[in-house]
């Protein structure tokens, strides 16, 4: 078999197909790593060059993901973020610390988003050039075309679970509302996007659900807050951009996969054994209908031997 490009060859496994070899994808936040594979030493002033070189060189799909300066920053809306290491960073406040803040924050927000408007044809096609000029960046490894969260995840994420849970005990029509207008505003972004292709094939959708060994909402709650309905209501407009579709949500969702393939989704990662998840198992009862990314547990990455980290590689 003649040696494929890289989109080629992701494409290939997204469509179930047998590659040349197995794509490989991954966010790589060790300096030491990104620094064998790029030759030479990152700064945090020469890491949006020198992060896509090497990683051009050795993955065949990838986020940008790039270290950036230690510290704190408040968003627009007063959520703090503290970053502690180059790669990763945390929300630590909140602009609210009880129930009544928490649905004056909600109300506020369902009005923020109800007034979104679309950005401009030409504010679009600037940041589209932006985009595909980042991609050239990246020499031929697959960056996403789009990213989408579903609202379930999207409130919970910014109420924090607990108060995201009282708030819906007390204010259960607030809640439903507030996720209807989260999902309108994604889909009026994502109906801008229809020139996004040129960027790549393939979209992601993100939604954290579940935990290690079990969901974190049973599934008849996901199918009450319509969250299925939601991530078909997103697979459907990528698919009509000709965008194929990857579904992110760590942890146990055994239960839920056959809602997902009914809801369109292309593939599933990222398959975290850690969690309780066999891919041998999943490939075989929905191998036909279903790709994977992932199902390599990473603390063996990170930790284990290499004898141990080739084993896990051929399991796969």
């Amino acid at each position: 078999m003649a040696e494929m490009r890289k989109e080629e060859r992701v494409l290939c496994a997204l469509n179930r197909e047998e590659p040349d070899h197995v794509p490989v994808y991954d966010l790589i936040s060790n300096l030491r790593v990104l620094e064998y594979y790029a030759e030479q030493p990152i700064t945090l002033e020469d890491a949006g060059e020198v992060v896509p070189l090497a990683v051009s060189r050795v993955l065949d799909m990838t986020r940008i993901w790039l270290p950036q300066p230690l510290g704190r920053r408040v968003d627009e809306r007063g959520f703090v973020y503290e970053r502690k290491e180059l790669f990763n960073e945390w929300l630590v406040d909140r602009p609210f610390h009880n129930l009544k803040e928490a649905i004056s924050f909600v109300n506020a927000d369902i009005e923020r988003l109800e007034s979104w408007k679309s950005p401009s044809d030409k504010k679009r096609e600037r940041e589209l050039r932006d985009r595909l000029r980042i991609k050239e960046k990246y020499r031929g490894t697959v960056l996403p075309a789009s990213t989408a969260e579903e609202a379930l995840s999207a409130a919970y994420t910014l109420l924090g679970l607990e108060l995201f849970i009282y708030l819906e005990n007390e204010e259960s029509r607030l809640i439903r509302r507030w996720l209807e207008a989260l999902h309108r505003q994604t889909m009026a972004r994502l109906s801008s996007e229809k020139n996004y292709h040129k960027i790549s094939p393939v979209a992601w959708i993100f939604d954290d659900i579940a935990y290690k060994g079990r969901l974190m909402f049973s599934p008849v709650y996901l199918r009450q807050h319509k969250v299925f309905q939601h991530i078909a209501d997103i697979c459907n407009i990528y698919h009509s951009y000709g965008l194929k579709v990857i579904f992110h949500s760590d942890g146990y969702i055994r239960p839920i996969i056959p809602d997902l393939i009914a809801a369109g989704v292309d593939a599933l990662a990222p398959i975290e054994i850690g969690a309780g998840l066999a891919l041998k198992e999943l490939k075989a009862e929905f191998g036909d209908r279903v790709a994977f990314v992932g199902g390599i547990d990473l603390s063996k990455l990170r930790f284990g031997t290499v004898k141990e980290v080739r084993q896990a590689t051929l399991d796969a």
